[in-house]
């Protein structure tokens, strides 16, 4: 089948699946069901969660997914599972994390995580960290206070103890029985760290290192004065704590910002007051991004967010796993608090409480941590779309503030131009997490924008394979932020591809482009296909609408509706076409075939003996396993009397200004007086007017058409109605005119031109010359009788 940016999808699961891959329906090929135009329900908006039925029906499949043990999710008897964490992402998916414990321990990386549909009937994807089924002794051999001194010696010079806890380790080969302790410190740069050290509970090995204080560097500038923001009324006056996002907040180290008045902040680079208003204007409108484009509810996904400190003395921004703390520029002159920075930080806590939860391990946990945060600092930019004057939507790092006074610091459509960051996915894993976000944001780009956009955005370079055509950031960020959600604690870029192909087929399901879209991309950086990925096969791309999706009409008499097909391909796919559910007594009249631009008339015939109601008639086009759908509904009504009336001409030429008049004339109905109104139903290019609209029966009225010049020629019908207490019903054919031959005018083959009265096609490109009119040069043109 050709292969272009949409249509049908055929999933397949790749030979011998990865451990973190479990595909619903779970055949070895399954098919997209056909996507329908039109629907009698209302838009559900992105971000309306499912109701309590379709969630429970998604806690009692994946409940019972767990019971039954398949294996991905390699299940052992001493296993038992909590209380699942829900998610909703966009379009109503849910999404369970469920946490395990085996003999009683935690089990960290054994979360696994559902994917269900808005109505919780369908199971689309799983995922697991876990790759082995856990079969450990549960009394470590190493003692707390042995796993304490290692974790000390490992987590660097003056680090202290926080806490410690026996728990299975499995993201390794084979599960482990460790110890989990973290720690406080500081980092190799001197920056404040938090590492957890797993600690093989049997031979004192370190499992794991990862830093819960993520560092970011980030774009500073002001977002505009004044700015919105919200805060909370205290009995003293005002606080900069959100009213309506619960767990936003901001201030010093040491307390809220606090006010007698509501006005906050000097507009100036360096007042920490006015950091917390940039602060939060970013946050807030990030929940609200969240919420809006991707369906997430807070920062958390379950409607809370965390507090924000300023006035840190450091040229950098940090998460610490609880809060966002902001610095200042190495000049000291701004505070890192512009709009992508906030959203980077916030973005760190986005990673964390998504999927099993947790932050970034070391090597590519880490950098796609990292990338995380780039990318929702970019996703933010787009969604509040300041000026060039401010900080406009870019794919730049660091660029405003320019942190360390060399510029941006990462470079999300090209990473090589800032130091060389890597661009393309290789094996090894990065050794820096800020350098490794390249690949990943590079992704990223090239699924919003694309690898040669159009829309002013630079150009991308990819690392193999041909151009990718971007799906626009919106769709991107919806994909990126709910494939969080599959998340585990093994992330790489290659189960990030095979989590982002299948969100992007939930959520548009309809059609292939994204899911395309979405691979591509990953293979435009040198990730390459996944076991257990699904596998993406597109048809034509075609939209099909139905002029009009009601229709009303009597027993016995016949009435028509227009399918609009419109396609961007060349040339115009052939489509199939069939409808069904119209009842007895309903004929449906239309070809078995048409092309991807045209407009349709279909004739819809009933029977004197047609019971009245309401009937839906499904109009489906396609070529091949894709397909579309829409409806139309038949009203059958009572027939009130009958008005004879006729439209003079019954056929009618337009003039090259593609406007034209005809006469509706009626017969007088008898009786008291009585007004009808006129009312036309026509192809979409055509524009009906009466003058007058209402007449009594026996008068008539002017009738204006006009065409749009985007469609000659074309010839199309006019169906006319009378309404009122009679009725009455006609119609009449338009012909739009091509244009006039002329000479010294370029001509392709297939162009239609009219010459005094016939119409001729072109049968060979060329230049006209005065005295080669079409009569005489038979060579060139066609002669269409």
């Amino acid at each position: 089948m050709k292969r272009t940016t949409r249509g049908a999808i055929v999933c397949a699961l790749v030979a011998a699946a990865m451990a973190s891959a479990l595909t619903s329906p779970p055949s070895a090929a399954a098919r997209a069901p056909a996507a329908s135009a039109a629907s009698a329900a209302p838009e559900v908006p992105t971000y309306a969660p499912p109701d309590k039925e379709a969630q429970a029906r998604a806690l009692d499949l994946a409940t019972r997914t767990l019971t039954g043990g398949q294996g991905v999710i390699e299940r052992s008897p001493g296993d038992r599972f909590g209380t699942p964490r829900t998610v909703f992402g966009a379009g109503g998916l849910q999404f369970l994390s469920f946490p395990r414990t085996y003999r009683g321990l935690p089990v960290y990386g054994g979360e696994v995580n559902f994917m269900i549909s808005r109505d919780g009937r369908t199971l689309h994807h799983t995922t697991t960290a876990q790759q082995a089924e856990i079969d450990v002794p549960v009394t470590p051999a190493i003692s707390e206070e042995q796993a304490r001194a290692i974790a000390r010696a490992e987590a660097g010079r003056n680090a202290t103890v926080r806490s410690a806890r026996p728990l299975v380790h499995v993201t390794g080969s084979a599960p482990r029985l460790a110890w989990e302790v973290v720690a406080e410190g500081r980092s190799p740069a001197g920056l404040p760290a938090e590492p957890h050290v797993f600690v093989d509970a049997a031979t004192g090995k370190v499992l794991e290192n990862r830093d819960a204080i993520k560092q970011a560097v980030g774009h500073s500038h002001y977002n505009g004065d004044p700015v919105d923001i919200g805060t909370t009324a205290t009995e003293s006056g005002y606080a900069l704590r959100d009213p309506s996002r619960p767990g936003i907040e901001c201030g010093t180290a040491s307390a809220v910002f606090g006010g007698s008045d509501d006005e906050w902040g000097d507009g100036s680079g360096t007042d920490h007051e006015t950091a917390c208003v940039d602060t939060l204007f970013g946050v807030q409108r990030q929940w609200d991004m969240l919420r809006e484009w991707t369906g997430r509810n807070g920062i958390d996904g379950q409607g809370r967010g965390f507090p924000a400190k300023v006035g840190y003395n450091m040229p950098n921004a940090t998460w610490s796993g609880s809060e966002v703390n902001m610095g200042r520029n190495v000049a000291g002159t701004k505070q890192t608090t512009p709009l992508d920075v906030v959203g980077h930080e916030y973005g760190h806590a986005v990673y964390q409480y998504s999927g099993s939860g947790g932050s970034g391990g070391p090597g590519w946990g880490a950098a796609l941590d990292e990338s995380t945060g780039d990318i929702l600092g970019a996703i933010l930019e787009h969604y509040v779309g300041h000026p060039a004057a401010l900080d406009e939507p870019d794919y730049l790092v660091g660029e405003e503030m320019d942190l360390f006074g060399t510029g941006p610091i990462r470079n999300m459509y090209d990473p090589a131009r800032i130091d060389d960051h890597p661009g393309c996915f290789t094996e090894t894993p990065p050794t820096d997490a800020h350098t490794g976000a390249g690949p990943q944001n590079h992704w990223f780009y090239l699924l919003a924008e694309g690898s040669s956009p159009a829309n002013g955005n630079p150009p991308s370079p990819v690392c193999r394979g041909g151009g990718v055509q971007g799906i626009g950031v919106k769709k991107a960020a919806a994909i990126f932020v709910t494939a969080l959600q599959l998340k585990t604690a093994r992330w790489s870029p290659g189960a990030a591809r095979v989590a982002t192909v299948q969100v992007a087929y939930g959520l548009f399901g309809g059609s292939c482009k994204e899911a395309g879209v979405v691979r591509d991309a990953w293979e435009a950086v040198g990730v390459p296909t996944q076991p257990g990925e699904l596998i993406v096969e597109c048809g034509p791309e075609f939209d099909l609408r139905v002029i009009p999706d009601v229709v009303t009409t009597h027993p016995g008499d016949s009435v028509y509706v227009h399918l609009v097909t419109e396609s961007d391909e060349e040339p115009d796919p052939t489509l199939w076409l069939r409808s069904e559910g119209a009842p007895a007594g309903v004929s449906v009249g239309h070809p078995d075939l048409i092309r991807g631009n045209d407009i349709v008339p279909v004739k819809i015939d009933t029977w004197s003996t047609l019971p009245l109601g309401a009937y839906k008639i499904r109009f489906t086009a396609g070529a091949g396993v894709y397909s579309k759908a829409v409806t139309s509904e038949l009203r059958v009504v009572e027939r009130p009397p009958w008005l004879r009336m006729r439209v003079e001409p019954d056929r009618l030429p337009l003039g090259q200004d593609l406007t034209g008049t005809a006469t509706v004339r009626t017969e007088p109905a008898g009786g008291p007086p009585i007004v009808v109104r006129l009312s036309a139903t026509a192809p979409d290019w055509i524009t009906v007017t009466f003058d007058p609209a209402d007449i009594t029966p026996g008068a008539s009225a002017k009738m204006t058409i006009t065409a749009r010049p985007d469609v000659r020629p074309v010839i199309g019908v006019i169906h006319v109605r009378a309404t009122g207490p009679v009725s009455g019903a006609t119609e009449m054919t338009v012909e739009v005119p091509p244009v006039p031959w002329r000479p010294g005018t370029g001509y392709e083959v297939d162009d239609v031109v009219v010459h005094g009265t016939e119409w001729y096609v072109c049968r060979k490109a060329h230049t006209s010359r005065p005295g080669r009119t079409p009569p005489r040069s038979p060579a060139l043109w066609h002669h269409l009788g």
